[in-house]
Parts: structure tokens; sequence; C-alpha cells
């Protein structure tokens, strides 16, 4: 008899905190708001924004915590290898008319099994879209999530049933050691929908749809202007600073993602006038990053020449190198050999063998956890084997220590560089209103 996803799985459930940690090392902060809304104990579709490929699955599981059954799109289950591992982690695909035809009656078994893991109590998961999308902006919702959620609500009777809406907001899609904040909305209650579902099937899921655009565009940042579409995120993060001062919000990657939400919503209303005003001052903005090679995601959280952080943090951190470096190098050794993983440059390699930007933060992590895992095996079978158990035990969890706090100084670092590029375009700028 052929397993459900929805099935108990051992081997997945000792591996899936280990998933979990992977995805925490992989990312600086991760700030999550709602999470109470999350219906504990009922039935749930959680519907998050699709904006970074395998990532989004992988910040769902790390933010629900529990194991979640997943829907994708067909075609990346073409390589038999990954047709295995994306099965293993609970995902299951789905077949679009580009596929085929003839494949598209395989959704019904999909559909059905879909069915069977909410009937468990199994949170199921689909990127509502359909597909991933390089912008801030929630792209036209697809209609199986609500056939599924219909049919579903059917066989569950009066026990609710809920599709929750899930913001994902990346500061950068393809960087190692960015930030995501995580906006979890309201439930909907499939319910309230059921007696026009029996009546007229095709109006209730178009009412769904509409309802639940409506929500997720709520929980995301989204860019209304389509043609400058660049422009307004360049204003958004030029005005993070001035947003966060007068909405009395802490300059944190949750305050700087509210902030750029309510800028663009403040944008939706001005008149076109107003917008091409500010549509200018982003363009400009956006060149000046280029030119000093700052992200716009930076340029946004720098608070100013008034700042003295810079100086302070180059400072403490040249201390802290050298009495590492001529005090304790013996202990950097140590530190160094028990996870060398975190200091290759693996994104390089993604970046040069994907042509897809949205699917190279995901490669790069599974390059990274995978040599990661493999070497710290090895290293504690070796360790153990040499020194005994007790020395393999504590280099094994230096290395899984390393995972977490290196790839942060790695971010701190880059920080100070950027921080310095950024004071030198200040004091440049400074420097031609005094002339």
């Amino acid at each position: 008899m052929k397993r459900s996803l929805a099935d108990f799985n051992l081997f997945y459930a000792l591996f899936f905190p280990v998933v979990q940690y992977a995805t925490r090392c992989h990312y600086r902060h991760v700030a999550v708001r709602g999470k109470e809304n999350l219906p504990e104990g009922e039935n749930y579709i959680l519907a998050p924004c699709h904006q970074n490929a395998m990532m989004d699955p992988l910040v769902v599981l790390m933010v629900v915590n529990k194991p979640v059954v997943f829907l994708a799109r067909a075609d990346i289950f073409k390589k038999p290898v990954a047709r295995f591992f994306l099965t293993w982690l609970r995902i299951s695909p789905v077949y679009r008319i580009r596929d085929g035809r003839d494949q598209l009656s395989r959704n019904a078994e999909v559909f059905r099994t879909a069915r069977q893991a909410l009937e468990k109590g199994r949170p199921l998961c689909l990127m509502a879209e359909g597909t991933h999308n390089d912008r801030h902006q929630l792209l036209p919702l697809v209609k199986g999530m609500f056939r599924i959620a219909g049919d579903t609500q059917r066989d569950l009777g009066d026990k609710p049933l809920y599709i929750v809406p899930v913001g994902l907001d990346y500061d950068d899609y393809e960087r190692p050691y960015s930030s995501v904040a995580v906006n979890i909305g309201q439930p909907i209650d499939v319910r309230q929908y059921m007696t026009e579902y029996e009546e007229n099937e095709p109006v209730a899921l178009n009412q769904m749809r509409t309802d639940l655009s409506r929500a997720m565009k709520a929980c995301i940042h989204q860019v209304n202007a389509d043609e400058h579409y660049e422009d307004e995120y360049a204003y958004c993060h030029l005005k993070t600073q001035q947003v966060l001062h007068d909405l009395k919000l802490c300059n944190n990657v949750w305050g700087r993602f509210v902030a750029r939400k309510h800028i663009s919503q403040q944008m939706a209303e001005m008149s076109e006038e107003d917008k091409a005003v500010r549509y200018a001052e982003g363009a400009e903005f956006a060149k000046e990053c280029h030119r000093s090679q700052v992200p716009l995601w930076f340029a946004s959280k720098w608070p100013g020449t008034a700042s003295w952080r810079l100086p302070v943090w180059w400072l403490l951190m040249s201390m802290v190198l050298l009495l590492v470096v001529f005090l304790c190098w013996d202990m950097l050794l140590l530190w160094l050999v028990s996870n060398p993983i975190v200091y290759l440059p693996t994104h390089l390699v993604a970046k040069a063998k994907v042509k897809d930007p949205q699917f190279r933060s995901s490669i790069n992590y599974g390059i990274r956890f995978g040599l990661t895992l493999v070497y710290l095996i090895v290293l504690f079978i070796v360790a153990t084997c040499v020194c005994g158990f007790g020395k393999g035990l504590a280099l094994l969890l230096l290395g899984i220590m390393s995972a977490f706090v290196t790839p942060r100084v790695f971010a701190l670092l880059r920080d100070m560089y950027y921080g310095y590029r950024w004071k030198r375009r200040d004091r440049s700028h400074a420097e031609s209103e005094t002339a």
C-alpha cells in the first residue's frame, strides 16, 4: 500500500529539527508576527506569497514548527533525485496545462491526497500564485487551492476549515545571510462560501479567490506601480528611516517592512503628478546606491551621518580579532576545523550555474546544507575514533554552533563594509554642499 504524505515518518520526524535549524542559520534575522492566527487544533491551508522558490516552504516549516504537506508545480519533479527529495519533504506535484493536457487528469489523485492530509489534521501549504515572482507584487491566484478547500469542507461537514494568508518579505532574494519578515494574517473560514459552492461553484471559487487575494496583499509589501515598479520600490527604501521616526517604529527587520508597506499604501492614494515626483526621487536614490555599490536594503536601514555605530563596531571587532589571533590561536584553529564549510563562497557557484535568480538562494542552501551535514558526520566519527566520544561530541557541537555564529560575523563585517562606503557617500555629499 502506498504511503500517504500525511502518514507518520520516523526519519522525517528525526530530521525535521535539523532542517529547521539549517534554515535558521541561513537567515540572519527572521521576524515573525501573527503566529497566534494559526488555528490551533483546527484544519487549515497556508497560503504564502511565492517570492523565493524553495526557500518559501522552508521558511514556512520553520515558522509553523510542525510537519506540513506542500503542493508544488510538477516541472521541478522531473529529475529522479529531486522527486525523491521533494516527496520525502512531503511535497506533491501539481500538474498545469503547460505540463501537457494529458497530465491534468493526474491532479485528481493529488487533490485527493491533499484532502486526506487536511482531514488527518496536517496543515496543507499551497503557493496560491502558482509560480514564484521576483517582484513585491501579488500575482493572480490559481483556482486549484479553492477547489481543494471547497471539496474538503464538504467532507468535513460542520467542522471548520481555514485558509491562512501569509506574507513573506526578504531583504534580498539571492544574497546569503539576508533577513526575512513573516506576516501571518487572519484566517478565512471556508464554511461561509459553502452555500454558494453547492449551488454555483465558479462564483464561490471567484469569491474565495478575491477575498484571499485581498488578505494576502494586506500581509505583504504590495508595490502598486507596474511601469515604475523599480522607482517606487527604491523610493520606499529612501523614506524608510523617516517613516520609522514618524511612526515610532524600531529600526529592525519588522519595523522596516511595516515602513515600506506604509509608504506604498500612501503612494497608492497620491495623484499621478505627486507619484511622478517620488518616482524620480526613487530612481535617483537607486542610482546613488548603484554608484556606491551599496544595496537598497542596507541603505534603507542606515541611520545616516550622525551615527557613531560604524567606528565603534570597527574598533570593537578589530580588538576581538586581534585577541583571538594573538592570544587564542589554538582555539581559532579548532573553530576553523569544526566547520570550514561556512567559509566557502558557495553562493558564487549557485550564481554561476543557475540562470533563474529566484532559485539561487535555494541551491546555495542545498549545497551548504549537504556539505555541512556530511562534514560534521565524518568529523564526529573520525574525532570519536581518534580522541574518544567526549571530544568527538564536543567538536560536533562546536561545528553546529559555528554554522549559526560564523555567518552572522560575516554579515556584520559586510554591514561594516557597506556602512563605510555609504558614509563616504554622505561625506562627499556634505563636502559638495559646503563647496
